[in-house]
């Protein structure tokens, strides 16, 4: 009897001090020999347990139960809202002191401003230019079907949508202009995770309106895209979405040279040919091969954008143009259409894309 109780005993001492070692082992950097920076957002109104799951899907950390143990012994560390440059080699306990530090990258980081209506290819060459990024690096993941799987089950307004073959970039559409800070040295994949970060924030007070939309949020977006560069001024694009959805009511093609341009792939101050227009393409809403939305987004749009798709106005306009200021004209039909484009060019007002 006591033979037996002396090895329980044992056996319990073993997995006491076998709990206890996982334990400090997964309280370890995830790779010691890892120094590179990460970016690491910390949102308001998150609390703990979403910072922890964030820090593991991040690969900071080894485990999150061992994480949450550990902050519940340590109720001292307050965590700070902000954009924090952490590391694989750091430790549970040195990640949790810099998050409740405060101290941010921003203090030394490279600011970089992506504009409304800019194409995928202009935000490489901006970030290319800045950071110690190859395009390469974000074409290689742009192939990478786990990738942009795991982005699909992390961020709500991604769908299997931008995996369609005929896409010409994934996530077009879905990096929100904005001013964005980051260090030299910080990776594709975060430089990603932060814009992606940013626009599931700034759609999130539209996620429910988004999601009932007789329009799928992938077509929302999509449209979002288009009239981003059809309405430069702003004030008309809910009118805008109003003439390209008669259009698909009625199944007339959406017309619009903009989709054309991303289609060739041309800079706007670049002519189009007939042969262009007429192309059969994904993109191209001028040719006759489809009707309907293109593919996929054909730029990142801005917010009022996106609220113009989400709520257009309720129209019965076919046509629109847009002068020289950007001001929309409205029409009918056709033939009101061609008059007031007659009428903008006689009066030197017709609207060139620069």
């Amino acid at each position: 009897m006591k033979k037996l109780v002396v090895g329980l005993i044992i056996a319990l001492v073993a997995i006491i001090i076998l709990i206890i070692s996982l334990y400090f082992y997964f309280l370890a950097p995830v790779a010691k020999n890892d120094s590179k920076n990460i970016s690491f957002v910390v949102k308001q109104g998150e609390g703990e347990k979403q910072i922890i799951d964030n820090l593991k899907t991040a690969d900071l950390i080894r485990c999150k139960e061992a994480a949450y143990i550990y902050n519940f012994f340590h109720r001292d560390y307050t965590f700070k809202v902000g954009t924090f440059t952490l590391k694989r080699n750091m430790s549970v306990k040195q990640i949790f002191k810099t998050l409740d530090s405060g101290k941010t990258k921003e203090q030394k980081g490279i600011n970089i401003t992506f504009k409304e209506g800019k194409r995928y290819p202009d935000y490489l060459e901006e970030i290319s230019s800045s950071l110690k990024i190859s395009e390469d690096d974000f074409k290689n993941l742009m192939q990478d079907n786990n990738y942009l799987q795991s982005l699909i089950a992390e961020y709500w307004f991604l769908t299997d949508d931008i995996l369609n073959s005929d896409i010409y970039y994934p996530l077009e559409g879905y990096l929100f202009p904005d001013t964005y800070n980051f260090f030299e040295n910080t990776s594709a994949k975060d430089v990603l995770k932060t814009i992606l970060d940013n626009t599931e924030s700034k759609l999130a007070p539209y996620k429910k309106d988004m999601q009932k939309n007789a329009y799928s949020i992938h077509e929302i977006m999509t449209l979002a895209s288009i009239v981003e560069l059809e309405g430069k001024d702003g004030s008309d694009r809910a009118g805008i979405v109003g003439v390209f959805t008669n259009r698909i009511n009625i199944g007339m093609p959406l017309g619009s040279d903009v989709t054309t341009y991303y289609a060739t792939q041309k800079e706007f101050k670049d002519n189009l040919t007939a042969d262009e227009l007429n192309e059969c393409n994904a993109y191209n809403t001028r040719g006759t091969c489809f009707k309907g939305l293109p593919v996929g987004p054909i730029s990142n749009p801005g917010i009022e954008a996106i609220k113009a798709a989400i709520y257009p106005e309720d129209n019965d306009y076919l046509f629109f143009v847009s002068d020289k200021s950007g001001k929309i004209y409205f029409s009918k039909t056709n033939a009101e259409h061609e008059q007031q484009v007659a009428k903008l060019k006689d009066n030197g007002n017709w609207y060139v894309y620069e």
